[in-house]
């Protein structure tokens, strides 16, 4: 009987160990059925920018915080499998066309264009104004699903998808130049995430470059980088265990909260108050 209630207590407390998340509204899944990244804009109060994953077209979708669509916007790029957005601090925004299939696809690439009118009638929008390319070896490929631009670094930094269990691995995509297709570049390994052992679904670096907040299916991390901006030396400042059973795909600071979105669900929130575990 009294294991019985000790194994009890222990349940309780573990599940009173994962927080909820703070819902703010539901997409419209006839047009967002598979969201898969978010980024607050730099130039645009209140807006944000989440796109879907493969097999869908590439648009680009505006939306308020509660996930009403403001504006659509067509990229003159192939969806072959976008997993992530990022913004940097000169008005641009990175797509990532990162997703490999468990390690399938060997050459993937970041987009960057300028970011548009999130208002307005729906309507094409112009190429990307560059485009960097990475080619894997046989070796060393790798399926990504998180993105954040290092303005710091002029560089896209990808975050590995692991499923084995060990750390997650940055991984480093000039911008500096761009490396061009013909001449892809090889994406270098600059750091892990500590004790990030789940798969990684998406990622946001603080609009001061000082914290990067990554997310898995039912977790969310935030790190700090040093003063010196490294990647090498990233300290954990915060562990987040989600109660909902969804599917998280992509993660944006506003301000210093969290903004979550999840396939097949819409927009939540994780408040600085939450994560900081603040009384």
């Amino acid at each position: 009987m009294l294991l019985s209630l000790l194994l009890s207590a222990s349940t309780l407390l573990a599940a009173d160990a994962r927080v909820g998340l703070e819902p703010l509204g539901r997409f419209d899944l006839t047009r967002i059925p598979e969201s898969s990244g978010v980024v607050k804009s730099r130039r645009h109060p209140d807006v944000f920018w989440v796109h879907n994953d493969s097999g869908n077209l590439p648009l680009l979708y505006a939306i308020t915080r509660e996930g009403r669509i403001l504006g659509t916007r067509r990229v003159a790029a192939a969806n072959l499998d976008w997993e992530d957005i990022a913004a940097d601090g000169r008005g641009r925004l990175y797509i990532g066309d990162i997703g490999s299939n468990k390690g399938f696809l060997r050459l993937r690439v970041v987009h960057r264009i300028d970011e548009p009118d999130p208002t307005g009638p729906d309507r094409p929008y112009a190429g990307p104004a560059d485009s960097s390319w990475y080619s894997m070896p046989i070796d060393d490929r790798f399926d990504a699903e998180s993105l954040v631009y290092d303005d710091d670094g002029d560089r896209a930094v990808v975050i590995t998808k692991r499923l084995d269990g060990g750390e997650a691995e940055l991984r480093e995509v000039p911008f500096n130049p761009p490396a061009p297709l013909a001449k892809p570049a090889s994406p270098r390994r600059i750091g892990v995430l500590p004790g990030f052992v789940e798969p990684a679904t998406g990622a946001d670096l603080s609009a001061d470059g000082r914290l990067l907040a990554v997310c898995g299916n039912r977790v969310v991390r935030v790190y700090e980088r040093p003063d010196d901006r490294a990647w090498d030396t990233l300290k954990l400042l915060a562990e987040v265990k989600i109660r909902e059973k969804q599917q998280v795909e992509g993660i944006a600071w506003d301000g210093l909260d969290l903004i979550l979105v999840s396939e097949g669900r819409g927009v939540d929130r994780i408040t600085e108050k939450v994560w900081k575990k603040k009384p």
